[in-house]
């Protein structure tokens, strides 16, 4: 497909394409992205009759693992009490220059910490509140106390040794590649 001139000008002014930028997320870049920005956790499960389900919450990310909240009737939750094995995506749907394009995939092992009970004397309402000043603001935390007496549980999702996978950018892993194909990605090692 071609392109008329104006719209390659515009492409080559933002550098939206800039194959430099593509590749893992840094350490601190995956500390940044996990802890700085309202994106939310995908966490996919197995039902009882094996299907596959998927469930976006809020989550914040401490001590090498994301931590949840759930509800006292949320199916994930029970899922994953059953059969701990999870998956989790959070991705940036913006691409350059508007964004990042960036993603985590994780494969993790869950652990109910708590639950179902109400805030008081529960570990989930620290997280809770972290997560409700993460997501809504200052505000947050006064607004979810007013559902304190609503049982929760707390959990945590420790990501399996070499099973998280970070991404940036919007060029391809030298993986997709047949040998030749692209010289560049093969002499960076990428």
């Amino acid at each position: 497909m071609e392109l008329d001139s104006e719209t390659q000008e515009a492409i080559e002014k933002r550098k939206w394409y800039d194959a430099s930028k593509s590749g893992p997320l840094t350490q601190s870049e995956l500390e940044d992205f996990l802890t700085n920005y309202k994106w939310l956790i995908k966490i996919a499960v197995l039902k009882p009759d094996g299907w596959p389900y998927v469930v976006p919450v809020w989550y914040v990310w401490e001590n090498e693992a994301f931590w949840a909240v759930g509800r006292k009737r949320s199916e994930w939750v029970h899922d994953l009490e059953r059969e701990p094995r999870c998956a989790i995506c959070i991705e940036e749907k913006e691409i350059p220059p508007d964004g990042g394009n960036r993603k985590v995939l994780a494969q993790c092992t869950a652990e109910v910490v708590e639950g179902p009970c109400v805030a008081e004397g529960s570990q989930w309402v620290e997280v809770a509140n972290r997560m409700a000043l993460k997501y809504v603001g200052p505000d947050g935390p006064a607004a979810l106390s007013r559902s304190y007496g609503w049982e929760r549980y707390l959990v945590k999702l420790t990501p399996r040794d070499g099973k998280l996978t970070t991404f940036q950018g919007v060029d391809w892993h030298r993986r997709y590649f047949d040998a030749g194909q692209r010289p560049d990605l093969e002499a960076k090692g990428a």
